[in-house]
């Protein structure tokens, strides 16, 4: 076992699938405590820990003078109910994501939990609608369910969440998709952010544009701050002057209101001389074909979108998904069976022209 594991942790989903399995029936006896130290080259402490976390779930029961032994009445099929650490026909992974009014987040959950099945896992979902909060409340139910491992989709502010660094400290199985935090080392999945970025404003530019207006959610996490960056580049590249008085970051407190539409159409009315914008969000894209039509300048902008904002004519650039999904699951995978090495995966794009 990689001794950067978790240890307590892994001893104890291994005893736990194989309860669940079968491999240990009913009454059947638990390797004692030094076997488990033998086995697993761990201390004395780190078995009792996980073997004490298994009593508590009534797993397993230790009688003084005699041994460990699998609870008698312990089920080996049906999924318990949320919350519940009982047993379960396949092993849980729990996806933590803000919301499902994305295209994009939609199609991460339909991805994952067809690659989690395929793996043998159940997928229990979450959603914190952009709450930090919540954020932490799900990690806590869903560890208490008895999860192996989460996949996180973090609050769109990434504010720090101290549930999600107890969970690197412990090792516990977990990855970050699509936004991550900076200082929380663990495995992430995100797509070509700043390259996606790069390559649209390059296009633009490219086609003559000048006064190229960036329009997004406020500054304020990894995905945005990325597409941020490579808009910025695409400029310094070609050592073109880069106004960003033509930036456009909406805060989030106006954005989750009824005065963002507001804040964008007052936007344009102020900046005339724009003649292409690149939206990093198709959130952000929807609100400002709206305002553009608002200032009757949708004729005299050419928009591009990250993300499909779903809008005739609006090109965008094209996250993989399914690849995104794919490979989260596949490095959770990795933790589960006891290697942990951190590492950061980035999933191409592509520009897409309507």
């Amino acid at each position: 076992m990689n001794k950067k594991t978790a240890l307590y942790k892994q001893i104890q989903f291994q005893i736990r699938d194989k309860i669940m399995s079968g491999k240990l029936r009913p009454a059947d006896r638990i390797p004692s405590e030094q076997e488990l130290m033998d086995e697993y080259k761990v201390s004395k402490i780190t078995v009792k820990n996980a073997l004490t976390e298994l009593a508590d779930e009534g797993l397993i029961v230790r009688i003084q003078g005699k041994g460990t032994f699998v609870a008698a009445d312990v089920p080996q099929t049906g999924i318990p109910p949320f919350g519940s650490p009982s047993a379960q026909a396949a092993p849980l992974i729990g996806l933590i994501i803000p919301t499902l009014k994305t295209g994009v987040i939609r199609k991460l959950v339909d991805h994952t939990e067809l690659f989690l099945k395929e793996a043998g896992f159940q997928m229990i979902l979450s959603i914190t609608r952009e709450s930090a909060a919540e954020e932490s409340r799900a990690i806590r139910d869903l560890v208490d369910a008895g999860v192996q491992g989460l996949i996180v989709f973090p609050t769109e502010d990434e504010k720090y969440n101290e549930s999600l660094l107890r969970l690197s400290l412990d090792k516990f199985p977990f990855v970050f998709i699509d936004r991550y935090l900076r200082n929380i080392e663990t495995y992430t999945i995100t797509s070509d952010n700043l390259g996606g970025a790069y390559d649209t404003v390059s296009y633009l530019l490219e086609k003559g544009h000048r006064h190229i207006a960036l329009l997004s959610p406020e500054n304020a996490n990894t995905a945005v701050q990325d597409r941020t960056t490579g808009f910025e580049k695409a400029y310094i590249d070609r050592e073109i002057s880069i106004d960003k008085n033509l930036w456009c970051h909406v805060p989030l407190d106006i954005l989750r209101s009824d005065r963002a539409l507001d804040y964008i159409t007052e936007f344009w009315g102020g900046h005339p001389a724009i003649t292409a914008a690149f939206t990093l969000t198709e959130e952000i894209a929807q609100l400002t074909s709206q305002a553009l039509r608002r200032t009757r300048r949708e004729k005299d902008v050419e928009l591009i979108s990250f993300d499909d904002p779903g809008i005739p004519n609006v090109s965008y650039v094209q996250q993989d998904e399914r690849e995104m999904a794919r490979s989260a699951v596949s490095l959770l995978c990795e933790q589960i069976k006891s290697a942990y090495a951190p590492q950061n995966v980035v999933v191409p794009v592509k520009l897409v022209f309507r």
